[in-house]
């Protein structure tokens, strides 16, 4: 006796409202994403009660007629594809047909509609159900309202958080879709309350101070270009404004938020030595391409795309972030072009600074001009044996002595280390390595790699000959470094290994908190300083330098509000 038969179509309704319809965001997302496929200028969201009671979505796109309205709740009704290359060449958000039937089966919906120069209509769904038909009065469009969600399938209910939970994930559905769609002006409300509204520009300051609040935009940076007919743009927030979270990291592929993994570990690396570690940017990378070169297919509510090139696209986003956020500089006035000086005093005896080594030409790359980064300040003393204090007329600036000499010595060693000197000086004897049976056989399986850098060993993994660059205290830093790096990474990455050696030796033997130093010394510092790549942060992405503004002291002491 035959077992399999076919569902009827109420249940596979049902049921694919399970991969499609998880809480009530998911429905905002499929509704505001048709709008936008109807190519609605004006897009309006309102909740109630977090969406379990009412949701009520209106656009002003093209509309439907009476035909189509009703048969847009059928399961794979669709007028975005048609056959096999229209779903190889996918333009629109929506192209499946499973949305508006997925969402009927699990609540009562309405739907009103009007094309220009016609007469609107009405259809009202329940529970997967067609239950009436009939005329409807409004502007040209369409308003659909779906109440009462999950109200035939209580299981669905142990599923839906908080309501904080739930206005948090609506809320971030509505900022992906706004962030992807400048040029459409999108309006939330909850409960009878605006709580969101963009203004339908392509203005990116506009749209993220709408978006995540006023002032977030002061220090951001954009970059576009063209890689292969594939255009990147990117909106970079000063890194200054961290997160401890990724999410707001936003990859859009023509004009389709999406989640993947490559990308935006691609925008954290190239924010790496700008921001501190474990802290994430909010930045957003809008991608054009050929349709034909992604499959938006792979996911049931399409937040994932395989690529053709994502490797390629993540080398490039990467390499965009790193360029726009160095070139940039970062909120800093005009004033920074001229070159620093110090005034003369006598409050601090002579002591050596532990730069020792680090030369001018060793940070500014051959055949480059050094631009000076740092404003025209005078030295005036220092706070807690650690911050040097600087005054000049646009206000006090304090500098962390100890993450402005790790910069300074970082990028003598990533400069040094780039294209490194063959030349190298014998030891004495050979030098013992406090190491353990483990580390030797990792140093034995990749003496190739050791000799490039100019380290060479012998037999015993004696160290007979090192680089010239590198001083006799900081050998043991550099071999433990590359000793980590090597057994850490299955394949070695030459770049990886000369940051993290780089870093460890910078922070390792830079200037201490609490040591004092001399006016020669301070001078030396921030003439190194002053010339390197990015002397706002040390290699771990803190700041050296801060600024308070006549205005902000004033505000402190109340002189201005």
């Amino acid at each position: 006796m035959p077992i399999i038969r076919q569902m009827d179509a109420r249940l596979a309704n049902m049921i694919a409202a399970g991969e499609v319809v998880d809480r009530p965001a998911s429905v905002i997302k499929e509704l505001v994403e048709n709008a936008i496929d109807a190519n609605a200028t004006h897009v309006n969201v309102e909740v109630f009660d977090m969406g379990m009671s009412k949701m009520i979505v209106t656009d002003n796109g093209v509309g439907m007629d009476h035909i189509d309205a009703k048969h847009a709740f059928s399961r794979h009704a669709t007028s975005k594809i048609k056959d096999e290359y229209d779903l190889s060449h996918i333009r629109t958000l929506g192209f499946r047909g499973e949305a508006l039937a997925a969402i009927a089966s699990v609540s009562k919906v309405t739907l009103k509609t009007r094309q220009e120069g016609s007469d609107g209509y009405m259809v009202v769904f329940e529970g997967g159900h067609f239950v009436s038909e009939g005329a409807a009065t409004l502007n040209k469009g369409t308003v659909i309202e779906v109440k009462d969600l999950f109200y035939n399938t209580p299981a669905r209910f142990k599923y839906i958080k908080s309501d904080l939970a739930e206005k948090n994930q609506i809320t971030d559905i509505f900022d992906r879709l706004a962030l992807a769609h400048p040029e459409i002006r999108f309006s939330l409300s909850m409960d009878g309350k605006k709580i969101k509204e963009t203004f339908g520009k392509p203005d990116f300051h506009q749209l993220i101070d709408a978006i995540y609040g006023s002032r977030m935009t002061q220090g951001m940076v954009h970059f576009s270009k063209v890689v292969q007919k594939i255009t990147m743009k990117g909106y970079l927030l000063s890194p200054h404004i961290a997160r401890s979270r990724k999410k707001d990291i936003s990859i859009f592929v023509n004009g389709r938020y999406i989640k993947n993994y490559a990308l935006v570990q691609a925008v954290i690396d190239g924010y790496h030595s700008f921001m501190m570690v474990g802290k994430y940017p909010i930045a957003l990378i809008h991608i054009e391409m050929d349709p034909s070169l992604l499959d938006c297919n792979v996911h049931p509510q399409k937040y994932e795309v395989k690529f053709v090139n994502e490797m390629i696209l993540a080398y490039h986003i990467e390499a965009y972030v790193k360029e726009a956020l160095t070139l940039s500089r970062h909120d800093i006035p005009e004033t920074l072009k001229t070159i620093h000086k110090v005034e003369p005093d006598t409050l601090y005896t002579p002591l050596q600074l532990d730069l020792s080594g680090v030369k001018e030409e060793n940070i500014i790359e051959e055949g480059s001009i050094p631009i000076h980064k740092l404003p025209d300040m005078n030295y005036v003393g220092v706070f807690s044996g650690t911050y040097l204090i600087f005054q000049n007329e646009e206000g006090m600036y304090l500098v962390d002595q100890h993450a402005a000499a790790e910069r300074v010595r970082y990028e003598h060693y990533v400069n040094v280390l780039k294209s490194p000197l063959k030349a190298r000086r014998l030891m004495l004897m050979g030098f013992q390595l406090d190491m353990t049976d483990q580390e030797k056989d990792v140093i034995k399986h990749h003496l190739h790699d050791f000799e490039a850098v100019g380290f060479i060993f012998n037999e015993e993994i004696a160290l007979m000959e090192v680089p010239t660059w590198l001083r006799d205290e900081e050998i043991d830093l550099a071999i433990e470094a590359m000793i980590d790096m090597l057994e850490s990474e299955k394949n070695i990455d030459l770049a990886k290994l000369r940051d993290a050696l780089a870093k460890d030796i910078s922070c390792k033997g830079a200037i201490k908190a609490n040591k004092a130093l001399s006016m020669v010394e301070v001078e030396h510092l921030m003439k190194m300083l002053q010339i390197c790549e990015n002397p706002y942060h040390c290699p771990h992405g803190r700041p050296t330098i801060i600024k308070l503004s006549h205005y902000d002291i004033e505000r402190m002491f109340k002189r201005v509000v």
